[in-house]
C-alpha cells in the first residue's frame, strides 16, 4: 500500500484516510493518505418512473442518480502499480475492480533467439535480439525435492 496523491489518484471529493501496519519488530508503521473515500457520479440513472394518469393530479416524475461510494487503495507490487476499488452501489451490490498499471521491464542480455535460452535462465520473454522483460515473479507452485 503506498500513499495517495490528492487530485491525481482520486478526485476533488475525496477523503483522506492513513493505514497502519506492523514492521518487523512489531511496532506500527504510518502509511498517509493510503485510503480515499469518495462519491463518484457517473451520469447514469439508477430509475426512474412517471406517473400520468392519476386523475386530477398533474405528472409525478421521480428520478435516482446512480451515485456509488467508492473506497481506493494503490498497491505497488515490483515494477507494476495496482489500483483497486470498492464500489459500493446504491442497489446495494459492491463492484470490485483492479487496474494495473506499470513500466514494461525491460533487461538487456546477449541471447539472440529463444533456442539459446535455458530453462534456469528463463526469467522473462525474448521480445527482441538482446532485449528480454525481466519478471519480477517467479513460480513457487512446485517444490524442489
Amino acid at each position: 500500500m503506498v500513499s495517495l496523491k490528492p487530485l491525481a489518484d482520486c478526485p476533488p471529493n475525496a477523503a483522506f484516510f492513513d493505514a497502519y501496519y506492523a514492521a518487523q519488530d512489531g511496532k506500527p508503521v504510518q502509511i498517509s493518505n493510503a485510503i480515499c473515500v469518495f462519491q463518484k457520479h457517473a451520469g447514469d440513472i439508477m430509475w426512474r418512473h412517471t406517473e400520468m394518469e392519476i386523475p386530477n393530479h398533474p405528472t409525478i416524475t421521480e428520478v435516482r442518480q446512480d451515485v456509488s461510494l467508492v473506497v481506493r487503495i494503490v498497491s505497488t507490487v515490483g515494477n507494476y502499480d495496482y489500483i483497486i476499488d470498492w464500489e459500493f452501489k446504491p442497489s446495494g451490490s459492491i463492484k470490485l475492480g483492479v487496474g494495473l498499471t506499470g513500466i514494461l521491464g525491460i533487461k538487456g542480455t546477449s541471447y539472440t533467439h529463444v533456442d539459446e535460452i535455458k530453462e534456469d535462465d528463463a526469467f522473462g520473454t525474448l521480445l527482441a535480439d538482446n532485449s528480454i522483460e525481466w519478471k519480477e515473479c517467479r513460480s513457487y507452485g512446485e517444490l524442489e525435492t
